[in-house]
């Protein structure tokens, strides 16, 4: 049902995808420059709110380019949540950079200023806060704390694409804003990213590092101007990705609107039935949804595993990624990259251990809000 929704969600059917083979018969198969690669990054630029945006093969390469932009040296610091996907950190590694890992808010589940603060030292070049489910990370406090310090700072908003914070777009608040367009998120092209820039000369360093042939032609400071051709890895992502995920744009806001508006119906309904804790949205946070979260009181059911597979039994799409770890004690990172930390990360730890989910698309269908929220009665009952 979920994937059903999912296509649904993106209007994917044989109409919308025939006028995608059709435009794609009027491009060339690998676009340099202008055409479709331009129309994605004017659009998605306007969309976060920023002066620029750069296209890319997926979230990672995203992520990889910002860090790329500033210059980011062996052994230059990265301040990052633990609570995450461990990718966040293989960019940073690549570099030779190190990345910090800092406990979280118990409402964003966000990375906490504060925690960061206390982790700043001599090598620290950038904040990396992610907006975890969909709920954007405290903007304001990250803003001053990286402009205290002069510290880039960097969103991934792979699950939080049309966020706000105080009712500004993400783009406007940080200097870059990396996001996944891939599989299964809000808007996707399959295999597809997108990093926002405001300053020119970062937008160039991106295009420097992973656009092939787009160097000296397509810059627009000159600091590069003499060079031949980029220096790094090719991340031009195909123009099929590209147009897939144009196609969605448009009616997003719609879309995005319908699913925000059943969630919030089914976490009020939720906060009703005793043993059961949405996650709060924060007064300063517009949020979306990637995931829908909330947590099982132990006070009312000590056994959540139980209650995860009675809720499953009754047809709830509900998930939990028990064996996953936080990101500083993901074995990719403390082994293969050699990355030790210190720390316990209490709230990260409680959030880890603790939160359940449900995939987003599962509320698209109309009464799914209602059908999931009895599926939760029953098992509280026989619980």
């Amino acid at each position: 049902m979920n994937e059903a929704n999912q296509r649904r969600f993106y209007e994917l059917d044989r109409e919308s995808l025939g006028r995608l083979v059709s435009r794609m018969a009027e491009e060339e198969l690998s676009v340099v420059s202008g055409g479709i690669l331009e129309e994605f990054e004017r659009s998605m630029a306007e969309f976060f709110g920023a002066r620029h945006c750069v296209a890319t093969i997926n979230g990672t390469a995203s992520l990889h380019l910002a860090l790329f932009a500033i210059d980011l040296k062996p052994g230059d610091e990265v301040l990052m949540p633990t609570y995450g996907y461990y990718a966040f950190a293989i960019p940073v590694c690549v570099m030779g950079g190190v990345p910090v890992f800092c406990d979280i808010e118990p409402d964003t589940l966000a990375i906490d200023p504060g925690d960061a603060r206390r982790r700043i030292t001599s090598r620290t070049r950038a904040i990396l806060a992610h907006q975890p489910w969909g709920c954007p990370a405290d903007a304001w406090a990250l803003r001053a704390l990286a402009d205290e310090h002069d510290l880039a700072l960097m969103a991934d908003a792979s699950h939080a694409i049309g966020a706000l914070f105080n009712g500004r777009p993400l783009g406007e608040l940080y200097d870059f804003v990396c996001t996944s367009l891939g599989k299964g998120k809000l808007l996707s092209g399959g295999e597809l990213g997108a990093v926002t820039a405001n300053s020119d000369r970062h937008r160039d360093r991106m295009l420097l590092y992973g656009h092939v042939n787009r160097v000296p032609k397509g810059l627009i400071t000159d600091e590069y101007r003499h060079l031949t051709n980029s220096v790094g890895i090719k991340y031009r992502p195909h123009p099929f990705a590209m147009a897939l995920a144009l196609s969605q744009l448009t009616t997003y806001p719609e879309r995005s609107a319908k699913l925000v508006g059943n969630v919030r119906r089914f976490e009020a309904g939720l906060a009703k039935i005793d043993g059961f804790l949405p996650h709060p949205t924060p007064a300063a946070a517009t949020r979306v949804y990637w995931r829908v979260t909330f947590r099982i009181d132990p006070a009312v059911f000590p056994d959540q595993a139980a209650v995860i597979d009675a809720l499953r039994d009754r047809g709830a799409p509900v998930e939990k990624h028990r064996g996953a770890p936080l990101i500083h004690e993901h074995s990719v990172i403390t082994e293969y990259w050699g990355v030790a930390t210190d720390g316990e990360f209490p709230v990260a730890r409680d959030a880890h251990a603790g939160t359940v989910q449900i995939p987003v698309f599962a509320f698209y269908d109309d009464d799914a809000v209602e059908r999931i929220l009895a599926e939760f009665t029953e098992v509280a009952r026989e619980l």
